[in-house]
């Protein structure tokens, strides 16, 4: 869905983003771009169906791509974790990452807010991700 995201984005010059080389070992983050005003995007995307998401080991946000996603987030870019458990997306900013993972090594499902939770179904529900960030077009 970040993929279809990510082409339509561009086809409407609202943002540019591409996904890492799965053969690449120890990238970043999954998905590395720009928005139209220049602003970097990293977007670490996890499918984990538990009740919460570790940080720092397997199968959550890897000590790396935290880092990473810090990093950008330091230097004012937009970094995103979407995290994917049944048929539902929790899409996080990384203040609000850092926020849930407070004191603690994982994230919890429950404390996530309804609003930071979309559907993976639909037509629109590609775009529906990232709409918090970026313009619907």
């Amino acid at each position: 869905m970040l993929r279809k995201a990510g082409r339509e984005l561009a086809d409407y010059q609202l943002a540019r983003f591409w996904k890492f080389p799965e053969e690449m070992q120890q990238t970043p983050c999954d998905f590395m771009g720009f928005t139209a005003s220049g602003r970097v995007i990293l977007i670490e995307a996890k499918m984990v169906n538990r009740t919460a998401l570790p940080i720092a080991c397997s199968p959550g946000l890897l000590a790396h791509q935290f880092n990473a996603l810090d990093s950008c987030n330091r230097a004012n870019g937009l970094a995103i974790v979407c995290w994917a458990r049944g048929d539902v997306c929790a899409v996080l900013s990384f203040d609000l990452v850092l926020a849930l993972s407070e004191d603690r090594r994982s994230i919890p499902w429950i404390d996530i807010e309804e609003r930071f939770k979309r559907k993976l179904s639909g037509p629109k529900a590609h775009l529906d991700l990232l709409d918090q960030w970026l313009p619907r077009p």
